[in-house]
């Protein structure tokens, strides 16, 4: 696809941007398919003894009360308020236990910074204008991403402020000393100015986030979010996939099984089209994107989610500890549980008169929004070739993060007229398609 924009081809010719020193190499990232090893079996070798306190406190409590539901494990095992494996700085990275496209290369934040450059200005530049994002890690995506508009239009970030949405209280430090410099340590993290201008301000819950045009940004947020797991009766109805303690174990474990009647969560499938014995579903992710929609329309902006997953969720429940697969049930605390996204259901659960580009894959948004020349320029400056080299095929290879990773994009619908002659950068014409279709 053809740069549509002056914004685009600046990025790509314009000051050299600091490559980081590490790269964290592409069997790291946590990007293969679920399929990938066995999911009843883990891999351990290599991996530090841990004494897992969490998994003594889930058998303990649900032999208290019972059986409790996948939704239920995944909330506790991530956001435990002194456990949880988001609530420290070590489950991302190369000593953690995955590796987000950021962490890779500068080149995936530079693009979606120019990205949503050009989107912003093709709506008129509209301001004050918010960027939000949703579990902004270690804060690299949105370090590039200010860094880029700083490079190319810098007075425009006199317009903006920034605000993160995080539970937790360590990686909001984080965040505070990558975007706020050293300095900013001691001063209160939740509303400071960042090291390229902007105020950034700091959210439990989008709730909380004013209301005005903001752009949204969700990168490998929504995977992350407590997801209920339903298989069919062959008689018809749906039972729940829970997790109970393993009484035949001498040692502390956790097993599945079968809901014996309908739980209330069962009354979710009833509002979807649900194909198949068994389903995946996500109410969380669905209300987030609903709420991010509305916002959209009443009051301006732009959605951009990143994640991987397809237009089904079926069987994708994982967990990933220090970069190997393993049991989801086996380190509470220790390993990071994840599951696929399903867009098709999240675009049913928006506003109708909010418009859903995508998905389309992260190959192909990456190189709409200049990867490739952006890589020949760095390799041009004389950046190390093979760093600069693996991180490309890293992030746009089909066998690596390219197909796996999916791209969609939000918009008000009042963009139609715009929309049908000059379409997202990346995405595809949706309303040049439902005309072919009539």
């Amino acid at each position: 696809m053809l740069l549509k924009s002056r914004v685009i081809r600046s990025v790509l010719s314009g000051q050299r941007l600091c490559v980081r020193d590490v790269f964290y190499g592409s069997s790291q990232a946590r990007y293969f398919s679920s399929s990938d090893g066995d999911k009843s079996e883990s891999n351990t070798d290599d991996i530090k003894p841990f004494d897992n306190k969490l998994l003594r406190e889930l058998c303990a409590k649900i032999r208290f009360s019972g059986p409790i539901t996948i939704a239920e494990y995944m909330r506790e095992v991530l956001t435990n308020p002194i456990q949880g494996v988001y609530m420290g700085d070590t489950a991302l990275g190369a000593e953690g236990h995955f590796v987000t496209s950021p962490e890779i290369s500068q080149m995936f934040g530079e693009c979606i910074g120019v990205w949503l450059l050009h989107e912003w200005m093709k709506m008129g530049s509209p301001s004050p204008l918010q960027i939000v994002e949703l579990g902004p890690g270690k804060g690299t995506l949105m370090n590039d991403v200010l860094r880029t508009i700083s490079q190319l239009k810098p007075k425009e970030l006199e317009k903006m402020s920034l605000h993160l949405v995080e539970v937790s209280s360590t990686m909001k430090n984080c965040q505070k000393n990558l975007l706020c410099g050293p300095s900013s340590e001691d001063k209160d993290t939740q509303k400071i100015r960042t090291k390229y201008g902007p105020e950034v301000t700091w959210h439990e819950s989008l709730r909380t986030v004013p209301k005005a045009f903001s752009i949204y940004i969700a990168h490998e947020f929504l995977d992350a979010l407590p997801i209920h797991k339903f298989l069919k009766k062959k008689e018809g109805g749906w039972r729940e996939v829970l997790i109970d303690v393993d009484n035949e174990s001498q040692e502390p474990k956790l097993r599945y099984i079968i809901s014996r009647n309908e739980t209330p969560s069962c009354v979710l499938i009833e509002k979807t089209n649900a194909i198949g014995p068994e389903l995946e579903m996500c109410p969380q992710a669905g209300l987030v994107c609903k709420q991010i929609s509305e916002r959209i329309v009443e009051y301006g902006g732009i959605g951009l989610l990143a994640d991987y997953g397809a237009n089904r969720q079926i069987d994708s429940f994982r967990a990933y500890r220090h970069h190997k697969q393993v049991n989801p049930l086996d380190f509470p605390g220790d390993s990071d549980l994840t599951a696929d996204v399903d867009f098709r259901y999240l675009q049913t659960q928006i506003s109708d008169h909010c418009a859903w580009f995508g998905p389309v894959t992260q190959a192909q948004f990456l190189h709409s929004a200049g990867i490739g020349a952006r890589c020949e320029q760095l390799l041009k400056n004389g950046e190390k070739e093979k760093t600069i080299v693996e991180a490309y095929n890293a992030l746009t290879s089909p066998n690596k993060m390219g197909r796996r990773f999916k791209f969609v994009s939000l918009f008000p619908r009042t963009m139609e007229a715009i929309h049908k002659v000059d379409p997202p950068v990346g995405f595809d014409n949706i309303y040049q398609d439902r005309k072919e279709r009539k």
